[in-house]
């Protein structure tokens, strides 16, 4: 079977056909050695990838057959045509091309050149850029060379820390994704450059620490992420202080973003929709993929090197803001982050995307517009903060949907208050009450995040007011049930 001994993932359906993508391209073997070149060179600028020579467009097997020796020529062509060559892993894979003839196809393993552009004797830059490669202006040059170290950062090693401080099950659930099994935890681990020996003593790298560290934040103070839900459309503070519920997470970085789906899930609302058939659905109050793509994002893509400020989401009745420390990656800006992708943290984003949580190409920026759309909800809006957070908002319709319940309560209950009089604490609650039908006590004391004493108030006070009524046995039963009055 055709398989790639050094990418075992490079299998011969893969190779043949496999999307283009960021990481991986194929190439005729009648293409002119300079063009192979700047595809070199580009993917050298990037995030690295592996190039297939001896590969129709359509995934057929050619070889090398019809051009001679011409794999001598790829070979030399990044030290011919390239002013600084890149470190490159060969391989040949013998193959039966199309004729029927024994023949080969060459894969070119291309590294990431970390400390320098690779520019072709022209000085031209070229650049992989999802499925293609394109040659960068002399503006975007500059851009990329400012940026460059940044991808360096994540290589470094860790001198405080040793293998004790790694999560084994961590590299054991990664193990597991890519199919590595059979090896030794921590030989995937040295082999993947995640663990690095200096001076005899085994160190984690930068992202060594963050992907597999037990607690990251002994290492990273600020790869902490912190969730915080107010009460109420925006922050207060002192005798008026609106948190209702917070969190701060300190895992590696899959866990921690698994960690923090669960807990923000358990703080969104579901709303009841009356659907075209006269049956009502629930609607969750964001799209998940949206704010879990946002989160994700953040936590792959943020400049770990900025060590003053952590990850940030605050949930208000109205928006979701997630903020991340570092301004966008490379050549990516506001205006084009939709279709343009340039990774900071290449073994980090590339790891995540193993585990399934990052997707290829950027396209879950995209996706993050489309479900939004979806659910008629406005644009995301990304903008900076203080020049150097970069803050993602996703808005709700909440405001509609106080108008909606306002009109829809007062009508029905007669509240005599006008709704925006009430306290927002009251509001919520008649609200959650109104989105899930019947809830009890326990339920109202999760969603709120306040004690029972309180929450048994404000029950009270809405019985009193007549806008809702329990049901059950009798006053005292364990499983009674609020409702809105009928």
């Amino acid at each position: 079977m055709l398989q790639s001994v050094l990418k075992e993932e490079l299998t011969e359906e893969y190779i043949c056909f496999a999307k283009e993508n960021q990481k991986f391209d194929r190439k005729s073997a009648k293409k002119d050695v300079k063009e192979i070149a700047n595809h070199i060179a580009g993917f050298a600028n990037a995030d690295g990838g592996t190039l297939v020579i001896g590969i129709t467009d359509n995934g057929k097997l050619e070889g090398f057959e019809n051009y001679g020796n011409k794999d001598n020529d790829i070979l030399k062509s990044s030290i011919q045509y390239l002013k600084t060559i890149p470190e490159i892993k060969t391989e040949k894979l013998n193959i039966i091309n199309i004729n029927g003839h024994e023949d080969f196809i060459l894969l070119l393993h291309i590294e990431i050149s970390h400390n320098c552009l690779i520019r072709n004797v022209k000085d031209e830059v070229y650049l992989r850029r999802g499925d293609s490669t394109i040659k960068l202006t002399d503006e975007q040059i500059q851009i990329l060379k400012v940026d460059r170290p940044e991808i360096s950062y994540e290589d470094q090693p860790v001198l405080e820390s040793n293998i004790k401080d790694i999560d084994l099950d961590m590299v054991n659930i990664y193990a597991q994704s890519i199919k590595a099994t059979n090896k030794k935890l921590l030989d995937l681990l040295r082999a993947r450059r995640f663990l690095v020996k200096i001076k005899d003593v085994e160190h984690l790298t930068t992202a060594g620490v963050l992907l597999f560290a037990k607690d990251p934040t002994i290492f990273f103070p600020c790869s902490r992420v912190r969730v915080i839900k107010y009460d109420g459309t925006y922050m207060q503070t002192g005798e008026n202080l609106n948190i209702i519920k917070e969190e701060t997470f300190r895992l590696p970085l899959y866990k921690l973003i698994i960690e923090i789906q669960k807990f923000i899930k358990a703080q969104l609302r579901d709303f009841n929709h009356l659907n075209k058939d006269g049956i009502f659905d629930k609607i969750p109050e964001y799209p998940e993929f949206s704010w879990l793509e946002g989160i994700t994002n953040a936590v792959a893509h943020r400049n770990y090197a900025m060590r003053g400020e952590h990850i940030k989401v605050f949930i208000f009745d109205d928006r979701m803001e997630i903020k991340s420390p570092g301004k966008l990656p490379g050549l990516v800006t506001l205006e084009n982050m939709k279709r343009v992708r340039y990774a900071r943290n290449t073994k980090i984003s590339e790891t995540l995307v193993d585990l399934g949580l990052v997707k290829e190409l950027n396209e879950g920026v995209s996706r993050i517009y489309e479900e939004m759309a979806k659910f008629f909800l406005e644009e995301p809006e990304y903008n900076y903060e203080e020049g150097e957070i970069l803050k993602l908002t996703l808005k709700n319709n909440i405001v509609m949907r106080d108008k909606r319940i306002s009109e829809a309560l007062q009508k029905k209950l007669n509240i005599k208050e006008d709704w925006e009089s009430l306290p927002a604490f009251e509001r919520n609650i008649i609200r959650y009450i109104s989105d899930k039908g019947e809830v009890g006590t326990t339920d109202l004391i999760k969603f709120t995040g306040r004690s029972r004493n309180t929450v048994l108030n404000v029950l009270k006070r809405l019985e009193e007011f007549q806008v809702i009524e329990w049901i059950g046995t009798n006053t005292k039963d364990p499983k009674k049930k609020y409702i809105l009055k009928r």
